[in-house]
């Protein structure tokens, strides 16, 4: 069984809150979103540091971020 990453975790929690809003694109708070999936506060900050890096996520005000079309790509092949 493959075992999912925290940085996985995290972006599929994110994509399946926004998917229930209909907009995939829309602002949630990481914090909350991470303590949904079990993360500690630190760990979101670097999670989210790295996603954003690598073009998954953008960050929005404070602690506020959404998926980018390119992380909301990489989330649907992941779960095909």
């Amino acid at each position: 069984m493959n075992r999912m990453t925290p940085d996985e975790k995290f972006l599929l929690k994110l994509y399946e809150t926004a998917k229930k809003s209909g907009d995939l694109e829309q602002e949630n708070d990481s914090i909350l979103v991470a303590k949904e999936v079990g993360l500690k506060e630190t760990a979101v900050k670097n999670i989210v540091k790295h996603l954003a890096q690598a073009n998954f996520v953008k960050k929005g005000d404070g602690t506020m971020v959404h998926l980018t079309s390119h992380g909301c790509r990489f989330v649907e092949e992941y779960l095909q």
